[in-house]
């Protein structure tokens, strides 16, 4: 026969058990709602800034889907913790407004015990967040950079920029020639065009201006000329010289030679490398601060060696003279404030990449710290709505990124410790959330007074504690 109290243990397990699960329902939608509404603004915000630049370049759709998908990568980055802080606003709010978190209090169950599911799901999700960080934003941003230098590469003013004034004789059956080329309206001036397409001699063409655009990831080049002449000779009588004039001519190059080939680069940005690749290139930066620092201490000897002579007692070296030592000196001064100022570049740069390894975690803590801030928010809120939860969620994540950007720009420039100004945010965050449980899980002031007065009963006897 069993226990009653076993029993009872068993079927407060399962209700438990049965709670979380219910908890963790509750977040689910928000969550999905919040990430797909987020990551929407941002592709949003991204689509509109790439438009001119994708559609003005005749770029293959299949080039401009990967662009697509590899910004998808600093969208999820961001839009998961946002997300995160909508949810628990939105289920928590939805919960107090329903009076279920009441119910479940009244039961024995501590709002704490609701928290609790939350908080191992977004420890979980941090995890996978700092593993995203690491491995697939770094690369993603890579490839995304290397395409997008592609494209400025595709603009045919980039593109023929190196040509400019040199005959270009790689168009099929055209040269061209291209005096003047202007990179940011896309224009050219000065324009002569050979075509020796036809038998014979070739037609040239000679225009004041005109423009370039290439389509079907280079395959296709269209040359527009504008007030311009031709001069040909006629096919049939080659006695006879013919010359004309235009206002605006369209010439269609095909070149399947040039197809788009995708710009590669080796080089990598702090934002393009993993935390072991910035381990290697913090450990490089700070031997060659070392070496330079070896090689300041061997010049300030070697000039005081020679300052005191050689037997020590301050007399010159007998091929040295004072104007010596003075240009010595000014030369040392020189090749000191140099090294000075190379070790300094080196030590920021030594810094950004502690900064970047420390702001892949503290983004991908911020999923945990947010569960500590909207759990409480939300049963104080009190809101069934999207809205208010999205509006609250903005400004604190608003505060947050400042934050956050306001510690990297001082780490950069070496006010702040890396590791304190990207953690200073989840720990400012974390506090607060920390202050909100124990008011609303508690029933207890954030700052409790010491020594009060025990309340007095409605008898109007004293409370517990009077003697």
């Amino acid at each position: 026969m069993s226990h009653p109290g076993n029993n009872t243990a068993h079927r407060s397990g399962l209700f438990l058990t049965s709670l979380s699960k219910y908890i963790l329902k509750q977040h689910l939608g928000p969550f999905a709602f919040a990430c797909g509404l987020i990551v929407f603004i941002l592709i949003l915000d991204v689509v509109l800034q790439m438009m001119d630049q994708v559609l003005g370049k005749g770029l293959a759709f299949g080039v401009a889907g990967r662009l697509f998908v590899y910004n998808l990568a600093w969208i999820i980055a961001l839009a998961v913790p946002m997300a995160v802080l909508v949810a628990v606003l939105m289920a928590f709010g939805r919960l107090s407004a329903d009076n279920e978190i009441m119910a479940v209090k009244s039961s024995g169950i501590g709002l704490m015990r609701l928290v609790y599911p939350i908080i191992w799901a977004a420890a979980l999700l941090t995890l996978a967040m700092a593993f995203f960080n690491d491995r697939v934003l770094p690369d993603w941003n890579h490839r995304a950079r290397n395409i997008a230098a592609d494209l400025r590469r595709r603009k045919a003013a980039v593109v023929l920029k190196q040509k400019e004034g040199v005959f270009i004789r790689e168009l099929g059956t055209y040269s061209l020639l291209i005096r003047r080329i202007d990179e940011e309206s896309n224009k050219l001036y000065g324009i002569t065009v050979y075509d020796s397409g036809q038998p014979g001699a070739p037609t040239t063409l000679h225009a004041r201006s005109g423009e370039l655009r290439i389509f079907e990831e280079g395959r296709y080049i269209e040359l527009t000329l504008n007030d311009g002449e031709y001069h040909r000779v006629d096919s049939d009588h080659h006695e006879n010289f013919v010359r004309g004039t235009f206002a605006r001519q369209v010439i269609h190059i095909e070149d399947r030679d040039r197809a788009f080939n995708q710009y590669r680069s080796s080089y990598r940005s702090d934002r393009e490398m993993d935390i072991s690749a910035m381990l290697d290139a913090i450990d490089n930066s700070r031997a060659e601060v070392r070496g330079t620092m070896a090689v300041m201490d061997s010049s300030v000897r070697e000039f005081v060696a020679a300052a005191v002579g050689p037997n020590g007692d301050g007399s010159a070296p007998e091929d040295g003279k004072p104007a010596d030592l003075r240009q010595r000196a000014d030369d040392l001064k020189d090749r000191l404030n140099k090294h000075w100022r190379l070790n300094k570049s080196r030590q920021r740069k030594a810094d950004a990449f502690l900064v970047e390894i420390h702001k892949k975690f503290s983004i991908a803590a911020a999923c945990l710290v947010f569960v500590l801030v909207g759990a409480p928010l939300g049963v104080i809120v009190r809101s069934q709505g999207a809205a208010v939860s999205v509006a609250v969620s903005l400004i604190f994540f608003f505060a947050y990124w400042m934050f956050l950007i306001g510690g990297e720009e001082l780490a950069d420039r070496g006010y702040v410790a890396p590791a304190l100004a990207m953690w200073a945010p989840n720990i400012v965050f974390g506090l607060l959330g920390v202050a909100l449980l124990r008011i609303t899980a508690f029933d207890k002031p954030l700052f409790p007074l010491r020594g009060r007065r025990p309340r007095e009963r409605a008898d109007g006897g004293e409370g517990e504690g009077s003697s």
